[in-house]
Order: C-alpha cells, then sequence, then structure tokens
C-alpha cells in the first residue's frame, strides 16, 4: 500500500514538474522532461508491482491465495478495464478544462487547476487502499493486531485493521519504533560479551529448545532480534513478548529489567496458542512468506553451544 501511495505521489509530481516547464525558461525545458519522464515510469513501475497484491487481496481466494477457486484472473481483467476507461475519461476532462475554465490564466491556470485535481487524486487513492484487506502480516499491521489482543483479549479482522492502516509515505505509522528495535546488532544487545548473551537466551518450558529470538529490556526500549532458523511462528512470539513487555514497562514505572523479560515470556507462552488460533479463526495469513516484520538493514544471529556470532 505504501508504494502505491508512493507510485501515485512520483505521477502527480512529474506531471506538475512537466506543466511547470513553461515558466523555467528554454533552457530546461530538456532537463525537466527528462525528470519528469522518468519520475513517471518509477510511477508506473511502483504501481505495477504492487497492483498484483491487492488484486488477489480482492479475489475471492484471498491475498496470495493458491487456491482453484480463486478469480484473480477475472479481478486483474476488470482493474485493467476500469483503469483505461478511467484514463480516457480523465484525459478528456483534462483537456475540456484545459480548454475552458484554465484558458485564459496560461500556464498558471492549467498548474492551479491541476493542483487541486491532484489532491483529490490522492485523497481518493489513500481511501482506496483502506478498503483493501491484506491477510499478510507486517510490522505495522502486527501492531494493530497486537495492541488490540493487548487491550481486549481478542484479534482484529484483515477489513478492521485495514480501516486502522497508516502507509503514508515519509510518516511514521505508529510509535512501535521509538521503543521496539527490530534486528539490533551483537554488540548493542550484548556490549559485555558471551557471558550476557548466555544470559538472554530464554528456555521453553521443557528446558530442552530456548526461543528462536533473543529480547533484551533497557531503560526505556526494548531490543529484540531473531536467530538465523527464526521461522514465522518465532516472529509472532517474539513480537508477542515485546509487546507484553512493553506493557508490564507502562503499568510497572520502578520495574526490574531481567524479571519483566521472564515474567512477560512465562506469560507470552502461555498465551500464544491461543493468540495463534484466533489469528487464524480471523483469516490472517501466517505460513511461510507471510510474516515480515524485520527491514532491510536487521541483523539476524546464529548460536552454537560454544559461541555466538552474526
Amino acid at each position: 500500500k505504501r508504494w502505491r501511495m508512493v507510485a501515485a505521489l512520483a505521477l502527480d509530481l512529474s506531471t506538475l514538474l512537466e506543466i511547470c516547464t513553461p515558466l523555467l525558461g528554454p533552457q530546461y525545458f530538456l532537463p525537466c522532461a527528462s525528470v519528469a519522464n522518468v519520475g513517471k515510469n518509477i510511477g508506473w513501475l511502483a504501481a505495477s508491482a504492487s497492483r498484483a497484491a491487492i488484486n488477489q487481496s480482492l479475489s475471492a481466494g484471498g491475498s496470495y491465495s493458491s487456491s482453484s477457486g480463486s478469480n484473480l484472473g477475472d479481478v486483474t481483467a476488470k482493474s485493467g478495464s476500469q483503469a483505461i476507461v478511467a484514463s480516457l475519461v480523465g484525459t478528456a476532462l483534462g483537456i475540456f478544462f484545459s480548454k475552458t475554465l484554465c484558458a485564459d490564466h496560461g500556464t498558471v491556470g492549467v498548474m492551479s487547476g491541476f493542483i487541486v485535481l491532484s489532491a483529490v487524486h490522492q485523497v481518493a487513492t489513500y481511501k482506496a487502499l483502506m478498503a483493501v484487506p491484506l491477510r499478510s502480516l507486517d510490522r505495522h499491521r502486527l501492531h494493530i493486531v497486537l495492541s488490540e489482543f493487548s487491550r481486549t483479549s481478542s484479534v482484529p479482522s484483515p477489513s478492521q485493521v485495514a480501516t486502522k492502516e497508516k502507509f503514508f509515505p515519509l510518516i511514521t505509522p505508529d510509535h512501535s519504533c521509538n521503543w521496539l528495535f527490530v534486528g539490533s546488532p551483537l554488540l548493542e544487545i550484548c556490549p559485555k560479551g558471551i557471558s550476557e548473551l548466555q544470559g538472554l537466551i530464554l528456555w521453553r518450558d521443557d528446558a530442552m529448545q530456548h526461543e528462536q529470538y533473543i529480547l533484551k529490556v533497557g531503560p526505556a526500549s526494548i531490543q529484540l532480534t531473531f536467530l538465523d532458523d527464526a521461522n514465522e511462528v518465532d516472529l509472532l512470539r517474539g513480537q508477542l513478548h515485546a509487546y507484553l513487555a512493553h506493557n508490564r514497562m507502562k503499568t510497572d514505572l520502578a520495574y526490574d529489567e531481567d524479571a519483566v523479560r521472564l515474567d512477560t515470556h512465562r506469560s507470552m507462552d502461555s498465551q500464544f496458542g491461543e493468540f495463534q488460533e484466533m489469528l487464524l479463526e480471523k483469516g490472517w495469513q501466517i505460513g511461510p512468506g507471510f510474516v515480515s516484520i524485520e527491514c532491510g538493514s536487521s541483523h539476524r544471529l546464529k548460536i552454537d553451544t560454544c559461541r555466538a556470532s552474526l
């Protein structure tokens, strides 16, 4: 959704630059026209790349469904037809306005009319994307789900989350980035060395297997780094643990960091089964490739019995 908004912004800004070229002088015509065409191609590429996921979410099979009952081809065909009709109608209206309402004011009039219509375009695109329920979980959608689960012990559906999503470019979608740091490097998590890392390893109830993540509670933040073998279930467990720890930090200002980490780990372990069932009941897809909360710069750790290394 964010890339679809990037595409809409790139297209409108590139078109605005084209309209402004007569005001900049003939010597700037070729550079401005070149930059505008590059921006338009970037916009079209971003729109095409994001269109597939949007069409899949609107098909009968849901997001990324491979079932034989999916009508993805039908949705894609109708989407393309609607886009062509809308483009032709918009071009006709643009010619009409440029020859009538904006004709008496020259380039400035055309530019003023375009700015108004561009604002309508951006708002309409944003509102349309809010109606698209994606069933995969990224960090922002999972933040909405976990926040609701922490408050009400229930999980919202993809359609409910879609109305709360924030995906405008260059704007932080939620406040979790202020206190939760996912994928911190080893030296930031364990500046004291291997002994500190060994103390952060969380063992499950059977004491035969440890969690596939390292969670460290700090004075005002939480660091969460996953191990190399972590799968989608481990990502969900780590995030749920981090949110439970954060809630505990907010309610108990005089908290002990290790106590919060260990106590909330037990709470996470007891609640995770129910949380996972609720996700599946609401229609969320949590299989391989459907949970993504790490960014490109996130680190993962590989730990063996003797040492820990990146």
